[in-house]
């Protein structure tokens, strides 16, 4: 019993800072665990939570397909993931690109406000390449709290632009 108080006595200073590295490496061991593997289950974490209530079901998304049907629509595709909708639109060679911009616009106003105070709205719109027409590749997006979509720049690459 001498030997461990003549142990404590020498180095009780060291034995005490000993134990508060092993308590703080404790403590981040356990923070580190719940920040990168917490308890959600879900990948969005709890970002979904206030969408739950207003799922953007077939229902809806047979209603905003019905919006974006004209006769020069060749495919079109509606998918749902997380909060963002996905919309994906071929056009035929007769539909110009602001034509092609406007009709989105116009079913997005069509579309229950429930869901667009809820959801993203991301769009991408394709025209094949012809003898006739250029074609186009633009996507756009519509953020809940913007007021207009934003659509990606589709001007060609001209060669003063390059150097």
């Amino acid at each position: 019993m001498s030997k461990l108080k003549k142990l404590w006595n020498e180095n009780r200073v060291m034995v005490v800072l000993s134990i508060i590295v092993v308590i703080c490496f404790v403590v981040i061991f356990g923070v580190v665990v719940q920040y990168f593997f917490g308890s959600s289950s879900s990948s969005y974490g709890e970002r979904l939570d206030d969408i739950q209530d207003i799922p953007f079901d077939e229902e809806a998304q047979t209603n905003l397909k019905g919006l974006l049907e004209n006769e020069n629509l060749v495919s079109q595709s509606v998918e749902v993931r997380g909060k963002i909708i996905y919309v994906v639109l071929k056009y035929s060679d007769q539909v110009a690109l602001d034509d092609a911009k406007s009709l989105v616009e116009e079913a997005y106003l069509g579309i229950d406000e429930k869901y667009r105070l809820h959801y993203d709205f991301n769009v991408t719109l394709m025209q094949d390449k012809t003898e006739e027409v250029s074609g186009y590749l633009l996507m756009g997006a519509k953020n809940v709290s913007s007021e207009n979509f934003v659509w990606s720049n589709n001007r060609p690459v001209t060669s003063e632009e390059e150097s």
